[in-house]
Parts: C-alpha cells; structure tokens; sequence
C-alpha cells in the first residue's frame, strides 16, 4: 500500500524481512514503512511496528524523530488502520 511517499508492507509470521530479507518473522503481524523516494525495490526502510500497537493509535505518527518528513497525518494513520484491518482479518 502507498501513502504519500510511504510504502507499507505486512510482515505475517513466515515471512522474510530485515535488510535483505535475511531474517524470518515469528509472531504477530508487523507493519513496515518505507520511503519510496529513496533506494530501490520497496524504498528506504523506515520503521516497524506490530500491527497491533498501529491499530491503538488514534492520531498521526512520527515514525522517526530526526526526520520531520517521515511523519504521518492523523488522516493518513486512519487509511493505515484500515488497510492493515483489511489485509489481516483473514489472518487468523
């Protein structure tokens, strides 16, 4: 999913992520943001999150605290919320 210059990505237990995807996720759903601006393949990788932690915000998101860019908006947290309850509602 794009929002803005972020690409995010569900990370389901089984799957690969990390640099290079060298590593394999077990547990709960992750949420990874990317910035599309930067590098190749998916972006710039940014920030992980459990699925769960994002699904309890209410408001906007600094995803890091040194870059005033990579924040996002109250309005782009809902339409985060709703992709993830879309892409994991089958997951269990």
């Amino acid at each position: 999913m794009n929002i803005d210059k972020f690409y995010v990505r569900v990370v389901r237990d089984g799957d690969k992520y990390g640099m290079n995807d060298c590593l394999t996720h077990s547990g709960d759903p992750m949420a990874e943001f990317y910035d599309t601006r930067y590098g190749e393949g998916r972006g710039q990788f940014v920030q992980r999150y459990y699925v769960e932690t994002l699904m309890a915000r209410s408001s906007g998101l600094c995803l890091m605290g040194g870059v005033p860019e990579w924040s996002l908006s109250g309005d782009d947290m809902q339409k985060v919320r709703e992709f993830l309850t879309n892409e994991v509602k089958n997951d269990n």
